[in-house]
């Protein structure tokens, strides 16, 4: 009877430590249930974050891209080509708005969850941040976009004023060049014709049979009084005719010059020179020389 109890409380200690081992074991199992389905709700969170992540990092990369193209358009802006950037703005502006609501979700699950996780918190903040940058960046962009049309059509508009300016400017500079050229070639002309002078050489008779000289019986001898030949004369520019060489012997002018104002220079039985030693005196009575020569 003894045996009989002892073996019977030897069973009830084994039947009573394989039912505490029974419901440790099913703690356990919860325990490491739970820890599984946390494991596996932060990896979806992070593998979503990083998705996410890359996803607004390319947006930004494309966000970069317009505003190169909005800056460097120049001189090869065109309507097209606006358009085709402010179409790229807003797409890039959509795919924030849906990111922006997808971390929105996630941080509302993660609340519910009652999962404290600092480091997904602390990234999905970030992330909203950047989002937000993007989209005061996209905004600038657009405000820059419509107002470099504005500017590009001013620009235009100068250059063209300018272009027309400068056309009236090269029209009115060609007039001014044109007349200045006129007023200096009459200036030149009354120059040289103010300078004109004449010179006939010739001997008593030739110079009569020219009209040049005239003399009448027991009279003076007159010069240049009546018709004459002009043609008879050189033409030559005082400023210019510094000696008239004649060659001959004995020479005689006729015409009235100031005295001192020549010389008649040459050996005494040679050719005589007329050299004129004062032009503005020698030519102030006077813009007619008459040489007469004998030999």
């Amino acid at each position: 009877m003894k045996k009989s109890l002892l073996f019977f409380g030897i069973g009830a200690m084994l039947l009573a430590s394989c039912a505490g081992n029974g419901k440790k074991a099913e703690e356990d199992s919860m325990k490491i249930a739970d820890l599984t389905a946390e494991y596996k709700e932060a990896t979806s969170y992070n593998d979503s974050l990083l998705l996410l992540m890359g996803d607004i990092y390319t947006g930004l990369d494309s966000i970069n891209m317009q505003e190169g193209l909005l800056y460097n358009m120049g001189a090869g802006d065109s309507p097209d080509r606006r358009a085709e950037i402010r179409q790229n703005l807003s797409n890039i502006k959509a795919r924030l708005a849906a990111n922006r609501q997808l971390l929105e979700s996630m941080e509302q699950k993660l609340a519910a969850s009652g999962n404290q996780n600092s480091v997904l918190q602390k990234t999905i903040a970030q992330l909203k941040d950047r989002i937000a940058s993007q989209d005061q960046k996209i905004s600038q962009l657009e405000s820059d976009l419509a107002s470099a049309k504005g500017q590009i059509e001013t620009l235009n508009t100068q250059v063209a004023e300018g272009q027309e300016q400068l056309k009236t400017e090269t029209a009115a500079k060609e007039v001014a060049q044109a007349e200045a050229k006129e007023a200096n070639e009459q200036a030149v002309q009354a120059a040289n014709e103010a300078n004109r002078v004449y010179y006939a050489i010739g001997s008593n008779k030739e110079l009569k049979n020219k009209g040049l000289l005239e003399k009448k019986f027991l009279g003076a001898t007159k010069v240049l009084k009546g018709d004459f030949d002009a043609s008879y004369f050189v033409a030559a520019d005082k400023r210019n005719l510094k000696s008239i060489p004649t060659s001959a012997k004995k020479v005689k002018i006729w015409t009235n010059m100031p005295a001192g104002s020549y010389e008649i220079t040459g050996e005494k039985d040679g050719p005589k020179t007329i050299v004129i030693t004062d032009p503005a005196k020698f030519w102030s009575l006077s813009s007619h020389l008459i040489i007469q020569t004998d030999n």
